[in-house]
């Protein structure tokens, strides 16, 4: 698999669109060229509805996020649909985590509703931003709740943008899970330090370096994600995949 073939796009950022026309959103992201997406809800959309439009436009569901909420007191429901829509993988998007035992409550829902995710044919992540990646009790929160679910199978989704403005390497913090960092989030900084988000490939982080980093620990996938666009969501998006496209070719891979 090349690796734009394992390049998908988080609906999150062009939610306004898919708000109005999911369906005919998905239609324009298969037509700018992404392979898979990653779902942010699913707007009332009937399972065999969906299912049917992925596999007209040969997109693949690389993951759905899904909150805290619906993990604790819809599982079976969130499980029965994105099993009928083929997802690979269910993703907890934000957890509240300001202390250790927070940390431990949300390795304990991970580590409660893995076993049944995994039964159904998918993977279970987290996807971080930079509040777990403050120190508690001397180590990175999202290295302690790793570390209480690993046996369970969860993943971390490493989003880059939110590594890189809590004041660490990405590439470092990718290199920390060889072989569990199954998606990796791809997102763009403007100005050091600011959450300021750019198009992928037009910002100061090194993409290439992250790109190469994840292929290297085993990521499967690179999810696209911009939470904030200066211009319209969808042209934004293209010219992320234009970018990554290019370095692609600069990369031969």
């Amino acid at each position: 698999m090349s690796f734009l073939e394992k390049v998908s796009l988080q609906l999150y950022t062009v939610r306004d669109e898919a708000e109005k026309d999911f369906l005919g959103t998905l239609e324009k992201v298969a037509a700018m060229g992404y392979k898979g997406v990653e779902f942010a809800g699913f707007f009332n959309t009937e399972a065999s509805d969906l299912k049917a439009a992925l596999e007209r436009l040969s997109l693949t569901p690389v993951a759905s996020h899904t909150s805290v909420q619906l993990l604790r007191e819809d599982l079976d429901n969130v499980i029965a649909y994105n099993k009928a829509i083929g997802t690979k993988y269910i993703v907890c998007p934000f957890a509240k985590i300001e202390t250790l035992e927070d940390i431990k409550s949300m390795a304990e829902l991970l580590n409660t509703i893995a076993p049944k995710i995994s039964k159904a044919g998918m993977g279970i992540g987290y996807h971080n931003h930079s509040h777990e990646l403050k120190i508690y009790d001397g180590e990175y929160g999202l290295d302690i709740l790793m570390n209480l679910t690993k046996e369970a199978g969860v993943f971390p989704q490493i989003d880059v943008f939110w590594v890189e403005f809590a004041g660490l390497n990405p590439i470092e913090y990718i290199s920390k899970y060889p072989k569990r960092c199954d998606v990796i989030h791809l997102k763009d900084m403007k100005v050091k330090g600011e959450r300021a988000f750019a198009e992928v490939g037009s910002g100061i982080l090194d993409m290439k370096g992250i790109i190469q980093k994840g292929l290297e620990m085993g990521a499967l996938y690179f999810t696209v994600e911009q939470d904030q666009t200066d211009m319209p969501t969808l042209e934004s998006s293209k010219i992320s995949f234009q970018n990554l496209k290019a370095i692609a070719q600069q990369m031969g891979i």
